[in-house]
């Protein structure tokens, strides 16, 4: 039984340090269900934080947070990409609505503008490279395709 408790222990414990992490970021990073997740600072802490950590298909991308814990992108890490539907939920839909939105590519890089714009770069299901970027209204400004 002496066993028993300590293990219980750990394992109460590492729940409640990952509780405690995912309380200390901002909901929409909470809301990409990260794993294994890393924060760091940034150089000077009013520039924000790096959070880095698995998306739910096991890709890793490290997300960067502005000083007031605002996304300001996630890129997927290594030579990975992740398809977009991970991060849908921090594309607004007058975005995601545009026929021009490409629904089924997988991402390198999203930024996130002040202006309340996206640009995004990855693949698309073609095998093509792109980067499209499009205004806070949903507009398409560029869509650029690597033959």
């Amino acid at each position: 039984m002496k066993r028993v408790i300590p293990g219980v222990a750990l394992s109460v414990g590492l729940l409640l340090s990952g509780y405690a992490a995912g309380q200390d970021l901002p909901q929409a990073v909470v809301d990409l269900e990260l794993s294994d997740i890393q924060i760091r600072e940034k150089p000077r802490a009013e520039y924000g934080r790096r959070v880095r950590g698995s998306l739910p298909n096991g890709v890793r991308v490290e997300v960067d947070l502005d000083g007031d814990g605002i996304i300001e992108d996630v890129e997927a890490r290594g030579n990975g990409l992740f398809p977009i539907g991970e991060i849908q939920s921090l594309v607004p839909s007058a975005i995601s609505d545009n026929a021009s939105w490409p629904t089924d590519a997988q991402l390198e890089k999203i930024e996130f503008e002040r202006g309340g714009g996206i640009e995004i770069e990855g693949v698309l299901a073609d095998g093509r490279e792109f980067d499209a970027e499009f205004a806070a209204d949903g507009r398409m400004l560029e869509f650029d395709i690597d033959d």
